[in-house]
């Protein structure tokens, strides 16, 4: 049996239930409430500052954290000190996240979550390419997408259904350290993998396929956080709900995304290892596309549930297919370091989506009540078509 045999993709990929779980309620819910709370009438321009910021710590964090945890790696053969400084700092970010009294206190907490969070994460983001051999990496990433969305669920669940923000973050750190720990006892001792990338040389090129995968995964992302990021307001001025049932529904609507995710992920795991991953990527997008093309134009939560339901299976499609897809291209070496700059096209949209779309919601609603956040969707399809296009740039693997 070889070495990539003994590992279990379920326990290898368990951590990132517990990031999944953090970044769920923070990122859908807690943070457009908390700010719209501590924040009052500058709620949608503070909180469009605060997402951009704490984006850009995540994108300096995680470079960082991956060149370091790389050279780490390569003297020693673990990086796993990574995930647990990372973890030991999220404990008290996360809890003053939740009880900060201040906007300024929130502020700082926020920020500080970020830099823990990507302490842990940046270097975890390698964990498959570390463990998995090349032509099981498919199989692995549907692991990592389904529990990934399982995560988010649970984080929505838990923000949107617990009142007291002193459980909320007890209920996020349990199983936050609970699979970290799954996670680290499993990997403890285990070999690397062998293989190396299929398109890619040993060198870290941009111009080569990092690029092209920056930019057509970049764009996917800019719909992603368009679409995050003024989903609660979405739901309070264009579908009128009142405020006091906002969390209830925001965390719902996404809820069922984050679920339909799951099925997804798991179908898309066969054919993103036999066949073409460009064409798993167009797949699921295309199906995203339709979904949100629904979603622009419901009048009611029950269409606006339905959109969701298509957007989330085409969604964990997509990240099982993207994950596979990055390690079978990214040099193996610096996969960390690799991984860090490629998930730049995930924080990158973070700082840009709020600062872009902020402006066009107010100049919208100023037309027409609701138009605003309608106009949020649109553009989050158009930029999920383009990078979902943009993915042809890279050559067959």
């Amino acid at each position: 049996m070889s070495a990539s045999r003994k590992v279990s993709a379920a326990r290898a990929c368990a951590f990132n239930i517990g990031i999944q779980l953090v970044w769920g309620a923070v990122l859908a819910v807690s943070l457009q409430a908390r700010s719209i709370e501590l924040a009052g009438g500058d709620a949608v321009r503070n909180f469009s500052w605060l997402a951009a910021g704490g984006a850009l710590i995540a994108t300096i964090v995680q470079i960082a954290a991956g060149v370091l945890s790389d050279r780490v790696r390569l003297r020693t053969g673990d990086r796993a000190w990574f995930y647990a400084a990372g973890v030991v700092l999220v404990i008290p970010a996360l809890t003053w996240f939740y009880l900060a009294p201040t906007f300024a206190q929130f502020v700082a907490a926020f920020l500080l979550l970020q830099f823990a969070m990507n302490v842990a994460g940046g270097p975890y983001q390698a964990v498959i390419p570390d463990f998995v051999a090349l032509e099981r990496r498919g199989f692995a990433s549907s692991w990592m997408s389904a529990f990934q969305s399982l995560g988010n669920a649970f984080g929505l669940l838990v923000a949107a259904a617990i009142h007291d923000l002193r459980l909320v973050a007890v209920a996020l750190l349990v199983p936050f350290v609970g699979t970290y720990a799954i996670t680290a006892a499993h990997l403890r001792g285990l070999p690397p993998a062998g293989g190396v990338a299929k398109v890619a040389d040993s060198r870290l090129r941009l111009a080569g396929p990092l690029g092209a995968l920056l930019f057509s995964r970049g764009l996917i992302n800019l719909g992603f956080f368009t679409l995050l990021d003024f989903l609660a307001f979405f739901v309070l001025q264009s579908l009128h709900v009142p405020q006091a049932q906002l969390t209830l529904f925001t965390g719902t609507l996404f809820l069922t995304f984050t679920l339909s995710a799951v099925p997804g992920a798991v179908v898309a795991a066969q054919p993103t290892d036999r066949f073409d991953k460009r064409v798993a990527v167009t797949v699921s997008i295309a199906t995203v596309a339709v979904a949100l093309a629904l979603l622009g134009a419901a009048q009611d939560l029950t269409i606006a549930y339905v959109a969701a339901a298509i957007a989330g299976a085409g969604w964990g499609a997509f990240v099982t297919a993207d994950w596979a897809l990055a390690s079978a291209v990214l040099p193996q070496k610096e996969m960390a370091t690799a991984m860090g700059i490629w998930n730049v096209a995930t924080a990158l949209p973070q700082v840009i989506a709020p600062l872009v779309t902020a402006p066009l919601v107010t100049r919208l609603n100023a037309t027409a009540a609701g138009a605003g956040p309608r106009g949020a969707v649109i553009l989050a399809l158009a930029e999920f078509v383009v990078g979902g296009a943009a993915i042809w740039r890279l050559p067959r693997v």
